[in-house]
């Protein structure tokens, strides 16, 4: 079922960075835009952000961060560069977030908001997390996964090989159990929009 490859992934993006701010409005004004808000509170300092896509997030961080945006996707990242403009206090690069280039400890927070879906390896991803993260950081991470109500649980599953074909997206990963497995301490858990996002505070 997920055999796309990393490269196949990336281009699907790339393709939707046109048109993903217009598609994902719904959704990010009735909901989303409040959750990211709520759990960036929490940023301070040195942050990075995983999968920042189009820069949606930007907007709700503290001006006390100062923030290194990292995506996968050169369309995605070229919308978020027309946000910052000449905001010193942000930095955006385009890399591979299961390898990425920074030493470890090297940042006071790490935060990734609904990009776990799209990785091959989510649980090498939030290893990689771990490893860049102070001892005394956090990882804030916002995901959309497999709900606890089984009829909407049911209904992710059936669609699931058709929905992960045509976006690269995962509708059923547990972003609870994908935590756990690399050795990250959940401090605090939220569930919303019945079950399907995970809002997650946790440290290294």
């Amino acid at each position: 079922m997920y055999n796309l490859s990393k490269h196949e992934i990336k281009e699907k993006y790339n393709k939707l960075a046109k048109y993903y701010n217009f598609l994902e409005f719904p959704l990010e004004f009735l909901i989303i835009g409040r959750l990211r808000k709520n759990l960036l509170k929490h940023a301070s300092g040195k942050v990075l952000e995983i999968g920042i896509g189009t820069g949606k997030s930007l907007s709700h961080y503290n001006k006390n961060c100062e923030i290194t945006g990292v995506d996968f996707s050169e369309n995605m990242l070229e919308n978020a560069k027309k946000l910052i403009k000449n905001n010193k206090k942000v930095k955006l690069l385009n890399l591979d977030v299961e390898n990425m280039p920074f030493k470890d400890k090297s940042f006071d927070v790490i935060v990734d908001n609904l990009g776990l879906c799209t990785y091959k390896n989510p649980v090498k991803v939030l290893k990689e997390l771990k490893r860049c993260t102070k001892k005394d950081g956090k990882i804030l991470l916002l995901e959309h996964g497999i709900s606890n109500i089984k009829f909407i649980r049911n209904w992710q599953i059936k669609i699931e090989t058709k929905h992960y074909q045509k976006v690269g997206c995962s509708l059923i990963r547990d972003h609870e159990i994908l935590a756990r497995k690399s050795g990250l301490k959940i401090i605090n858990l939220k569930k919303s929009l019945f079950g399907i996002m995970y809002s997650i505070i946790a440290k290294p």
